[in-house]
């Protein structure tokens, strides 16, 4: 391998970091994809965050609904895994999920909630098809890297460390919170309802939001950097690999 020397210094630099980047974008995807088919732990979450509990209190405040309190975990479970299948199928068919009230059969779901599902449906369907170019340009990245010297390690431990520090001054500065809120109003369209109170809302009241979103994240964020470093360093092995065998 030749030297690390200033005149390649730019573009490797940038190259790198977009690598680290896109199989950051991969990581989080994957986890994404399979920790949905978990439902994303919602029955563990129901108990960490005593969901049950916020339930009891705020849903009985709801001028129509207030009879949903009365179910069992169990079924604000199915509820809840019922909405994430229709999330990830496009939003087909949420306004038919049904819960047994006091009365008979009654829908979940009201009309902004199902607008404002449909939009969240819209968003996954766009980050879907996003991963696939996405993970071409990670290949050829990595086809690049592997044959060439990579920064110095210190240059590159010191670009990590600079993103974790923003981030964590970002949450630290702003909060959790006011970044959830600021996503919503940046990602969906400012015609649609995005903030539910939890008393009028079934939706708002058995996902405890932002709450259960929060323990999510917690859970993406970290599968997703074990799963990038492994994507990261498992391919530029495997693509040095070869050249030394070529």
């Amino acid at each position: 391998m030749t030297k690390w020397n200033h005149s390649v210094q730019a573009q490797s630099a940038s190259v790198w970091l977009l690598f680290v980047i896109a199989s950051l974008w991969l990581a989080i995807s994957l986890s994404w994809w399979v920790y949905a088919r978990f439902d994303y732990g919602y029955s563990f979450w129901y108990d960490q965050l005593a969901i049950g509990s916020h339930i009891q209190r705020y849903v009985p405040k709801h001028p129509d609904k207030a009879d949903f309190a009365q179910l069992p975990k169990e079924q604000h479970i199915e509820a809840f895994r019922q909405i994430r299948v229709a999330v990830h199928d496009g939003g087909a068919g949420l306004e038919m999920i049904l819960y047994p009230g006091e009365s008979g059969v009654r829908a979940l779901l009201d009309e902004a909630e199902v607008l404002h599902l449909r939009d969240v449906a819209h968003l996954l369907d766009l980050a879907a098809l996003g991963f696939w170019p996405v993970l071409v340009l990670w290949a050829a990245l990595a086809w690049y890297l592997g044959r060439r010297p990579l920064p110095p390690w210190r240059f590159r431990i010191g670009v990590l460390a600079g993103l974790a520090v923003a981030v964590a001054l970002a949450f630290a500065v702003v909060g959790a919170k006011q970044i959830f809120y600021a996503l919503h109003v940046w990602l969906f369209p400012p015609e649609n309802q995005w903030f539910f109170y939890w008393e009028l809302s079934l939706m708002s009241a058995m996902m405890k939001a932002p709450y259960l979103f929060g323990g999510i994240a917690v859970v993406l964020a970290t599968a997703g950097g074990l799963l990038a470093f492994l994507l990261y360093s498992g391919a530029l092995k495997g693509v040095q690999r070869l050249g030394a065998i070529s």
